[in-house]
């Protein structure tokens, strides 16, 4: 065992010690907190980003629904808009709960939602964990020295308190360590501290470091925020997001794209400011925000003074390229550790209507770099100043929701526009365009599109609709696509298509089953004898799945899906197959068995599978499986008290055919894969 090893043992040692003592000292102060991770919640997050064929641990996109379930939506004081930001809370449902609010009166518990009329019970299910019931004893002439005492007084009544430590750490060695190319630990380790004070005070602390960084707070991020003072309606300090509109002028650096629900991913649920509290170490703000209401007015300024992690150009100065990965373990990635700086400010201006059928807003800002963009193609990003202006809006007729943004950053206007139509409580539907020049240029959009995040060089229309029936509910969307001019990926202007069908149903009780199939077409660019062609690739996947509640204790849950992978100008043709059995015990009500084992065959890596697996809280993994082999996984969850979670996972990829996995760096010269994780959050 290395000394660095050794070295950060001690101090993950330290750290659960002090998380030990802290709630020690804490516990006749304890809130009962229901845990966010139940199999309700983890379901409709599974269903949101299953779809995702971007590899990784998600865990940005996975924080916005934590964050709902943590902070869940007080039914007495929500706006239509915050309601539709809760996954199954369509336009419909949620004017739905506003009406019955102003006709009955306050909700004095969330079971009310199971006795409005047209609310159907299994829409209260799904949404229940994001939702809550708050008597406010704060009013708008509450002063902070009451408040201050309140908090000391009321401690158990208003406050909550999170600690997370988390370690994850490799068990087969990567080349970076085994050549001596890392300059730290192989353990990822990552900490968090949140406090809230009834979603008044909102504070927190997250560290990390990854495999191979050296030091324990490679990245630290901190942020407070306080929320609905007087005609404050947020004013954060630290590090935070801004979400405008649709995103197409400003947005945080995730999003939920398309995925088996075919209406909730189109419309962005904008929450303006938002402290930061993710691990994302590029692309967020750090300095000072606030929104102040008034009237039917809500007014935001904000500024930011931010490094960065760059490739600089040793002679001419110029930003090269901006690295998202986050990565500081060897000399080069440290060289290129927030070497640049943004200086960003600006202001918006927000309507809405008392009655909830317009809002609409306009935004400005402007950003300038420490270092000019170097333009290496004609419509990249290019200067060191940029300005951008935006105007949204979000209109009510009846049961259509008509929304859409168009922004404008100097040079080009990119635009969307949709529009939804809820028939009844069972029928909705959905249309979006949306046109992205080529020339238009934001490193801080996030629209709606193929490809997320890149919001420039699109023209599409989706079409969508979701329909609970007799036979179960049903998903359909189709998407067309194309992209008018020549890419990096693709030196020639290529176009697309795909559509997705999903029917869940639940033909007895305790068994529900899905069908999904999904078919995408698009033009990829490939060389024939040195000439670079546009050829059509077509990729299919048609996927069955089981699950049966056996009783309270124990769920099962069954899959098999089949890739096709065409290419047939060149005579590629490719098949995958994954199928995989899954468990779900609970011996006890504090003890979670969770358990799955893989078994997967691909041609190439072109026809892989993805599969979503549980984790730990605030992980949900999307793996690729390509080749030869067996994945299984063992997680294990207890809670010793009700304020306190220990987890453990063990996971395991094997592949018989191969020597060695992965590439880079993060070779491993076995064809095993195998890691192991650890966490321990305690709430308060």
């Amino acid at each position: 065992m290395t000394t660095e090893f050794q070295s950060t043992l001690i101090n993950v040692r330290t750290t659960l010690l002090f998380i030990t003592l802290l709630f020690t000292f804490f516990n006749q102060h304890i809130l009962s907190q229901t845990d966010s991770t139940d199999a309700n919640t983890e379901q409709i997050i599974y269903d949101l980003l299953q779809e995702s064929t971007i590899e990784g641990d998600n865990e940005d996109i996975y924080g916005i629904l934590e964050d709902l379930s943590i902070n869940p939506i007080d039914l007495n004081t929500a706006e239509l808009s915050e309601l539709q930001r809760v996954p199954g809370l369509t336009a419909l449902f949620s004017s739905i709960i506003i009406e019955h609010r102003k006709k009955v009166g306050a909700f004095f518990s969330i079971n009310e939602l199971y006795l409005i009329e047209g609310l159907p019970k299994e829409i209260v299910e799904k949404v229940k964990p994001f939702l809550t019931v708050v008597h406010q004893n704060i009013t708008d002439e509450t002063n902070f020295e009451e408040i201050f005492k309140t908090l000391w007084d009321g401690w158990s009544e208003s406050v909550k308190l999170s600690v997370r430590s988390r370690i994850i750490n490799d068990i087969q060695e990567r080349r970076g360590f085994t050549e001596n190319k890392f300059e730290g630990s192989s353990p990822k380790i990552y900490n968090r501290f949140l406090f809230n004070y009834g979603g008044l005070i909102d504070a927190g602390l997250v560290a990390e470091k990854d495999a191979g960084e050296k030091s324990l707070n490679e990245f630290t991020s901190f942020h407070f925020a306080v929320k609905n003072y007087g005609i404050i309606k947020t004013f954060a300090l630290g590090d935070y997001t801004l979400e405008f509109g649709q995103g197409l002028a400003l947005w945080s650096p995730y999003a939920i794209s398309k995925g088996t629900n075919a209406i909730y991913p189109l419309k962005r649920k904008s929450k303006m400011i938002n402290p930061y509290k993710s691990t994302n170490e590029n692309n967020f703000f750090r300095g000072a925000a606030v929104t102040i209401a008034y009237h039917a007015f809500m007014i935001s300024g904000f500024y930011s003074n931010n490094f960065f992690d760059a490739n600089i150009d040793s002679v001419s100065r110029s930003i090269l390229s901006t690295p998202i990965d986050g990565f500081h373990r060897t000399e080069n990635e440290i060289g290129k550790k927030r070497s640049a700086r943004e200086t960003l400010y600006g202001a918006r201006v927000d309507f809405v209507d008392p009655n909830d059928n317009i809002n609409a807003g306009i935004l400005f800002y402007s950003s300038k770099f420490s270092s000019p963009f170097l333009q290496e193609a004609p419509f990249d990003l290019s200067g060191d100043e940029f300005s951008y202006y935006s105007i949204y809006y979000d209109l009510y007729f009846g049961r259509i929701n008509v929304f859409g943004e168009s922004a404008f950053d100097g040079r080009s206007i990119a635009s969307l526009v949709s529009a939804s139509f809820t028939l009844d409580r069972n029928f909705s539907f959905v249309t979006l365009v949306r046109n992205y020049p080529r020339n238009y240029r934001n490193i801080h959009s996030f629209a709606f599109g193929e490809n997320p995040g890149a919001t420039q060089n699109e023209f599409g229309i989706y079409t969508g609709f979701q329909w609970r029936t007799f036979l179960g509910e049903i998903n359909f969307y189709f998407d067309q696509f194309k992209f008018p001019y020549a890419t990096f990926e693709n030196p020639l202007p290529s176009s697309g298509n795909e559509f997705l069908f999903d029917l869940r149903s639940k033909p007895i009780n305790k068994i529900e089953t899905n069908l999904r199939f999904k078919y995408e077409k698009k033009e990829v660019t490939e060389k024939i004898e040195n000439l670079a062609s546009l050829l059509p690739r077509l990729r299919q996947a048609i996927r069955g799945e089981i699950t049966y509640e056996v009783s309270n204790k124990l769920r099962l849950r069954s899959r098999l899906e089949f890739i096709s992978y065409h290419l047939d100008e060149m005579n590629i043709k490719e098949k995958g197959l994954m199928a995989f059995q899954d468990v779900r015990f609970s011996p006890l009500q504090n003890l979670s068995i969770n358990g799955r084992i893989i078994l997967f065959q691909t041609d190439s890596f072109n026809s892989a599978v993805y599969e979503y697996e549980n984790d730990l809280q605030g992980i949900l993994s999307n793996v690729a499986l390509y080749g030869t082999g067996i994945r299984w996984y063992l997680m294990i969850k207890y809670k010793p008290l009700k304020f306190i979670s220990l987890s453990a996972k063990y996971s395991e990829t094997y592949k018989p055919l191969e020597s060695k996995l992965g590439s880079g760096f993060s070779e491993i010269n076995n064809n095993v894969d195998n890691k192991v994780s650890f966490q321990a959050e305690i709430n308060f």
